[in-house]
């Protein structure tokens, strides 16, 4: 069932689970449209979209007026989104700002991430970024992230592209290490989830902590700190 995180007369936060579309389309047995008008008892009206292996918070409408008002506000930034991933490697600093321009339709669109470092586990913190040295193995990082611009698969593109792949992305990330912690680890969702909505007054919803993104985490004692300990986050 699809959990709601948040209500109101004009839209719902929803708690998206990771491998649930966004939308129906081809080959698309069950989407969120179809979840909600299932479990939640209307046909609602997208607002904005996760890729499918995105957990976390997506807002859909209760009209079709009421999602082009909460679409803008999501288009002026005026709703802030956190994201939260597990990236192999670590980003040698505390926080930073990616703005490299990724692909997009007509070229290349500029695009702007802000990320900030929560925590590196598992693998000497000393192993930093694409330059590591050989045989040394790399550490993991639980990183938060910001998006300036809403480009497409944007933050899955700028963590790999600068040496930080989320672990279980498939398409832009490190293929041999999925496979390896598919094997090892049973990792076979995405670590990525987006983890808060700031609404306009400074209501903060968050998604609870997807049971694949906590499961992987508490493989590592040196993860488990206040603020790396996504399981136990309440919502």
């Amino acid at each position: 069932m699809i959990k709601a995180l948040y209500e109101d007369d004009e839209i719902l936060v929803l708690d998206k689970p990771s491998g649930l579309p966004s939308q129906p389309g081809e080959g698309v047995r069950v989407s969120v449209v179809e979840a909600v008008e299932r479990d939640l008892g209307f046909r609602p009206y997208l607002v904005h979209r996760l890729d499918k292996e995105t957990a976390g918070c997506l807002v859909v409408a209760r009209s079709a007026a009421a999602a082009a008002k909460w679409s803008r506000l999501i288009e002026s930034r005026e709703l802030r989104k956190t994201y939260r991933a597990v990236v192999s490697g670590s980003p040698g600093g505390v926080s930073g700002r990616f703005d490299d321009p990724v692909p997009g339709r007509g070229g290349d669109k500029t695009a702007s991430t802000e990320w900030r470092l929560i925590v590196s586990f598992g693998r000497r913190a000393d192993a930093r970024g694409p330059a590591a040295e050989p045989g040394v193995p790399r550490p993991y990082s639980l990183l938060e992230l910001v998006l300036g611009t809403g480009r497409t698969h944007q933050i899955r593109i700028h963590l790999a592209a600068h040496g930080l792949p989320i672990l279980g992305d498939d398409r832009h990330g490190d293929f041999a290490l999925n496979k390896r912690l598919r094997r090892e680890a049973g990792l076979r969702r995405l670590l990525l989830v987006a983890w808060t909505l700031e609404l306009p007054g400074g209501r903060l919803v968050r998604a609870s902590s997807p049971e694949h993104f906590a499961a992987f985490l508490r493989l590592f004692s040196d993860a488990d700190s206040t603020d790396a300990r996504v399981s136990q986050d309440s919502a």
